[in-house]
């Protein structure tokens, strides 16, 4: 009998140790997986506010026609916007909705029409909680484009 006993715990030295080296494995995975689960989510929630607040922009500059075009008739089927009044109406936005102090970085990259559409670029950075730990960066660029056209028509 005292052999068994000998032998069972020469068999359950061997394994002490084992577990605490499982736990270490998983909680190294876990916080990977934490890790990039919040620089992802925060990433993705920066880019989401961008989009918001540029269909904004895009839709308050569909909103300012070109005023020489529609007393002059020379507007087509819908009321025709100004390239000047739009950049206004977007840098209006801008001012009003503070985006320059809600988004690091923000710059207004493009205001362009066509005379019935208005597209607005914005773009941005994004600090990321736990990758600019580990690597030294400013952020992540992330912009975001968005087009309206003039909501009346003749």
């Amino acid at each position: 009998m005292t052999t068994v006993r000998v032998m069972s715990r020469r068999v359950r030295r061997g394994d002490d140790g084992q577990l605490l080296l499982l736990v270490l494995v998983y909680a190294l995975i876990a916080a990977a997986l934490v890790t990039v689960v919040v620089d992802v989510s925060k990433a993705y929630l920066h880019r989401r506010s961008l989009v918001a607040a540029v269909d904004g922009a895009a839709l308050a500059a569909a909103n300012k026609p070109d005023l020489e075009a529609v007393y002059t008739g020379s507007g087509g089927r819908v009321l025709p916007l100004s390239e000047s009044g739009a950049r206004d109406a977007v840098e209006q936005y801008v001012a009003d909705a503070r985006l320059a102090a809600r988004f690091d970085g923000f710059r207004i990259v493009d205001v362009s029409t066509d005379g019935e559409t208005v597209t607005v670029s914005f773009a941005s950075t994004v600090r990321m909680p736990f990758v600019n730990l580990v690597v030294s960066r400013d952020g992540y660029p992330i912009d975001a484009t968005a087009s309206a056209r003039s909501p009346l028509t003749r």
